[in-house]
């Protein structure tokens, strides 16, 4: 019995991945199918089920549509850009490039939420050709796991062998500019702390200087280095160059006109308060732009809708700074 299959569901699928500049196997991971069930479907040589991929591909469309459709509601109340230059996030910057230019460890520590990572996030991004940034977690933070974490991003070839790992790592850096950026680094072990940090001294075989290093995370990251008790830990804590603390209470009034543009063009002093008060909360700027975005949901970014979102969200009410 010949299959039969929906050319515009095909045609639709192909101009996506052109739209989007992906290749056939991202979509096919992006559908839940695999690139050659793709092919074949797309080829109209589809052996399983044509109308199970069909309902796949029409269910991905759906959710496609329905994002883009809350996207474009409140596109107008959101800020425009992808990067707001806070205070924190800018220092953030500022930080890891002291740690390139001087070849040092910096420590960037304190209060989830407040921009650590979106600052981090830019400066990878705006220099691409010598900084690279990992992220570990509770299962990466071992000296095995965190140095092949940083070989895949140097795309230096992984060895089985650590001290190899090492060496090869060092090869790489050894002599240039680069900074290595370490988010959640208070998951990293000792062993994993002492190897990373050691990729800041000179070689002392070459001479050739070592690179920047910058560790990022709560405050446990930092308050385990200072534990001298900790003799380990406290040859670590000597080598720090420079530690910054971030904590909620350092949000800005500035800080929140950058973050709701939408808010400071209408002068809307008591909206702004509101949503300070929570950026200096525990939930931080993250919690904010949370509270903002399901208030800018319902299309009502007022002051008493923010108050019945907290409500809803558990924030309460915080008053005004």
């Amino acid at each position: 019995m010949e299959k039969t299959y929906n050319p515009a569901l095909i045609q639709r699928t192909q101009r996506y991945m052109e739209t989007h500049s992906i290749s056939q196997n991202q979509f096919a991971a992006k559908v839940n199918l695999s690139s050659a069930a793709l092919s074949s479907y797309l080829n109209q040589k589809y052996k399983g089920s044509v109308e199970a991929v069909e309902r796949q591909l029409s269910e991905f469309f759906k959710l496609d549509e329905e994002a883009e459709a809350a996207a474009e509601k409140t596109a107008s109340l959101l800020p425009r850009a992808a990067y707001v230059p806070t205070s924190i996030s800018e220092d953030v910057c500022q930080s890891i490039r002291f740690a390139q230019l001087e070849h040092c460890m910096v420590v960037l520590h304190g209060d989830a939420g407040v921009g650590k990572s979106k600052g981090a996030q830019k400066f990878l991004r705006d220099h691409p050709t010598n900084a690279v940034g990992i992220s570990i977690t509770p299962s990466t933070g071992t000296l095995n796991g965190s140095i092949k974490l940083l070989a895949r991003a140097l795309r230096v070839p992984e060895c089985r062998n650590k001290m190899d790992q090492m060496m090869a790592l060092r090869s790489r850096l050894d002599g240039t500019n680069w900074v290595i950026v370490i988010d959640e680094a208070q998951h990293l072990k000792y062993a994993a702390l002492e190897e990373i940090r050691s990729l800041t001294d000179d070689n002392p075989m070459t001479g050739e200087h070592g690179v920047g290093v910058v560790l990022i995370g709560n405050s446990e990251v930092y308050s385990r280095l200072q534990g001298r008790q900790q003799a380990q830990f406290a040859q670590l804590f000597s080598r720090i160059r420079m530690q910054r603390e971030y904590t909620t209470r350092k949000v800005k009034e500035d800080d929140v006109r950058k973050l709701f543009p939408v808010l400071a063009e209408q002068d809307a002093r008591k909206e702004m308060d509101f949503l300070l008060s929570v950026c200096r909360s525990p939930w931080g700027i993250r919690g904010a732009m949370n509270l903002y975005t399901n208030a800018a949901s319902a299309n009502d970014v007022s002051y008493e809708n923010l108050c019945r979102m907290a409500a809803h969200m558990g924030i309460g009410m915080l008053g005004a700074v």
